[in-house]
């Protein structure tokens, strides 16, 4: 982390935020409103569509591998609860 700290941000870039410890909006998981938000990193393809907008045209993103992982915990979540 320090290299990328030094060499672009000026040795002021550092690891977490106060976002990280502030308490959820969402009140829908486990360890309630005050529980911490969690960003997982997935390695997946990301895949790229033309769609028609009223605009021209714009690049509509996907990756099936983030909406399965996401499907999953949500599944998995939805069985502790209902359980």
């Amino acid at each position: 982390m320090s290299f990328p700290s030094q060499q672009f941000y000026d040795s002021h870039l550092s690891v977490g935020s106060k976002l990280q410890v502030q308490p959820s909006w969402l009140d829908l998981w486990p360890a309630g409103s005050d529980g911490p938000i969690a960003f997982l990193h997935i390695e997946g393809v990301e895949q790229t569509m033309t769609v028609n907008t009223d605009n021209g045209s714009d690049k509509s993103k996907s990756n099936v591998d983030e909406v399965l992982l996401v499907v999953s915990c949500l599944f998995d979540y939805c069985n502790s609860v209902l359980v």
